[in-house]
């Protein structure tokens, strides 16, 4: 039998060791990292199977609306707290990147020291300069995976705030969108109440003259009184959103050009691609996918903290008993450290550690692919509710005419004494029920549009960044 030599055992356990120090595999299933997407949308039409469009907000045509936003990504405080964070974990890249390199630190110190004796007293001066070099040998690679992790958190940071600026502009726009619908409910409301209340003149004038019943005199009367509560109910509506804008733009003063206008009817198709496209367009996805490369590195981590740490430690410097006499010229003292530092015992600790970091993956990649899975929902779920509600829309369009000409045609017949007054009510509650639910239904077309665009992962570069400086 032959035996091997020390220096060939020792050569064969260290590159066992190394290799086994480096391989860390990921703990990513192939399939996650390998997704494949729907090749299309079931909800879109041929058409809408064109390259998503960026910019949607200018589509609107609002001014106003850009303004809004433009001030909301200035000085709304939430989106400031997490541009905030963005920044701790732009330094936690610089940490970890100043791991992988020399820390180099200069040490200086004067001492006076007495020293008593029985009879004597006596007065000592040290004076010490040393400079200090110390060097971890990233061996295993555990310090580039902390690099790596902390650049990952920042990728994954970055893109959550790209998301809440996104989740900041398509709140504004809705927010403005429902603000103008409540304003145009209100100016409905008051004009009905101003309608109810010029009948209820002609009926009580008609009344006094005999020709109708105090009964109808009385229903009219709880017509006006019930449109006027309406109306105050939705005044505190538009009062309610108002303030939800305010909050929104940071701001509780009414900022310049509030004014609202009608709700734009648009019925345009939305080009929506194909569903790959929001893999790389959505930034929740993408910060949720770098989260979770992050937590895949924490276990590389874990997996090489249970491997020997290597260090080097320098030091030269002089001593005299004055500091004006250091570095006259003497021989220099200096030192020179290789200390090495391995777990052996530890009750299972380390290992428990990178147990825990390995579930922390597959919790992530549980949370990244519901993630995924939900946005090919959301944005199915917009593309359908938009065909069901441009449908509801032009059936209750062409109503709107019938509905109006019917209301005036029963009122008229009823102060001619052809109709009961119960005819005029039904008349016109179908013609008010039309008008609002066109107003709701336009502010609903407007709320898919802009659900759908941050469906698709909504790119607004057009607007400014919104990235502020302290004075």
């Amino acid at each position: 039998m032959i035996l091997a030599k020390p220096s060939n055992i020792i050569s064969l356990i260290v590159s066992s060791v190394l290799f086994a120090g480096c391989s860390a595999p990921s703990a990513i299933h192939e399939n996650t990292q390998n997704f494949t997407a729907p090749e299309k949308w079931l909800s879109a039409m041929s058409e809408q199977q064109t390259p998503i469009v960026n910019n949607w907000v200018n589509s609107f045509q609002d001014e106003t609306l850009l303004t809004l936003i433009e001030q909301a990504l200035n000085n709304n405080q939430e989106y400031k707290s997490n541009y905030y964070s963005l920044m701790l974990a732009e330094q936690q890249v610089t940490i970890a990147g100043a791991t992988l390199l020399p820390e180099l630190s200069l040490t200086a110190e004067q001492s006076r020291r007495k020293t008593t004796s029985n009879t004597t007293q006596s007065y000592n001066n040290t004076a010490d300069i040393s400079l200090q070099l110390s060097y971890e040998i990233d061996l295993w690679g555990k310090l580039s995976a902390q690099q790596r992790q902390a650049n990952l958190q920042y990728a994954a940071a970055k893109a959550q705030l790209e998301q809440q600026r996104l989740t900041l502009i398509t709140e504004v726009a809705s927010t403005w969108f429902s603000l103008a619908e409540a304003n145009q409910l209100l100016s409905l409301y008051q004009e009905r109440a101003k309608n109810l209340s010029d009948n209820l003149d002609m009926m009580e004038r008609s009344y006094r003259l005999g020709l109708n019943q105090a009964l109808d005199v009385y229903l009219a009367k709880n017509d006006v009184s019930s449109q006027l509560a309406r109306v105050a109910d939705q005044q505190q509506q538009v009062r309610q959103i108002q303030r939800q804008l305010f909050l929104l733009l940071g701001s509780p003063e009414q900022p310049i050009g509030f004014n609202t206008q009608e709700l734009p009817v648009l019925n345009e198709n939305i080009a929506v691609g194909t569903p790959s496209e929001i893999l790389a367009r959505r930034p929740d996805l993408k910060s949720s996918w770098y989260d979770l490369l992050a937590a895949d590195a924490g276990l590389a981590i874990a997996h090489k903290q249970r491997f020997p740490s290597i260090q080097l430690r320098a030091n030269i410097g002089d001593s005299a008993d004055d500091i004006g006499n250091l570095l006259s010229g003497d021989p220099l003292a200096w030192s020179l450290i290789g200390s090495l530092t391995a777990p052996i015992f530890n009750a299972g600790k380390l290992a428990a550690q990178e147990e825990i970091s390995r579930i922390t993956v597959k919790q992530k990649e549980q949370q990244y692919l519901q993630s995924l899975h939900a946005s090919f929902v959301e944005v199915e779920n917009a593309l359908s509710n938009r065909q069901a509600l441009q449908e509801r829309y032009s059936q209750f369009n062409q109503s709107l005419e019938n509905t109006l000409a019917a209301q005036k045609l029963a009122f008229d017949q009823y102060m001619k004494g052809l109709v009961t007054y119960s005819t005029v009510l039904e008349a016109q509650r179908r013609a008010f029920d039309t008008q609002t639910q066109l107003i709701q239904l336009t502010n609903q077309i407007l709320q898919n549009k802009i659900t759908l665009h941050a469906a698709l992962g909504g790119n607004t570069s057009e607007l400014a960044n919104g990235l502020w400086s302290d004075e």
